[in-house]
């Protein structure tokens, strides 16, 4: 695959990033975050659910144990993302770089690809992880900018996140139309609502799915 097909590749994503970014940007900023804070906090966490939250945490002080644990439970599905990849990633050059970017919607883009035994692995993994993160950065640095010359209250501008996700799932479920799969997604959302805290809702919804999955594999 040549770049510029890894390029067309990503525009999906670009089109959910930049938009998304920006709106995580004017985020940051309405909240009293400087551009500089915003800069730096797509640059080494890239992690958009994470850097959401991470934005309430530091306006209400939250420990760093708090921190820690909500990142690592919100992240935690990138567990199985890399042992879903994890014999490409191996082959990988740059391996630790692109396991620290790799995304809901990296995955998503590599992961429903169709695979060619002459592929340059290496390039794809790496150059669409690259491009991704160049649009988060941009969106979000362009949406600190934009955000701190308007004063306008941006209130709800958070649920672009919840958007993204719906849109993610749409489309591979177009790729690949599992509905048994796509059932016990909901079935496990919907009462995840009435078993878990807010706190450990997708943690515990997302183990809740796996462990169906894993036990009752052969129905799926």
């Amino acid at each position: 695959m040549t770049k510029t097909q890894i390029f067309k590749n990503t525009i999906p994503v670009m089109m959910g990033y930049v938009p998304l970014g920006f709106a995580f940007g004017i985020y940051g900023v309405s909240s009293g975050l400087p551009i500089w804070v915003m800069g730096l906090t797509c640059l080494f966490v890239f992690a958009g659910s994470v850097e959401f939250v991470l934005v309430a945490f530091i306006i209400t002080k939250a420990s760093l144990i708090d921190t820690f644990i909500i990142a690592f439970l919100l992240n935690f599905r990138h567990f199985f993302y890399t042992m879903s990849l994890l014999d490409e990633i191996k082959t990988l050059k740059n391996r630790y770089y692109f396991i620290y970017a790799l995304t809901d919607e990296t995955f998503a883009l590599l992961r429903s690809r169709h695979k060619n035994p002459n592929e340059n692995t290496n390039l794809l993994f790496n150059m669409t992880a690259v491009l991704n993160q160049i649009y988060w950065v941009s969106g979000v640095l362009s949406g600190a900018i934009f955000g701190s010359i308007l004063d306008t209250d941006f209130s709800g501008i958070e649920f672009t996140l919840v958007a993204l996700f719906a849109i993610l799932t749409y489309e591979m479920f177009k790729f690949e139309r599992n509905y048994r799969v796509l059932s016990v997604g909901f079935a496990c959302a919907f009462m995840g609502l009435f078993i878990f805290s807010d706190r450990y809702f997708l943690f515990g919804s997302l183990i809740c799915a796996m462990a169906i999955l894993l036990i009752f594999r052969r129905y799926f």
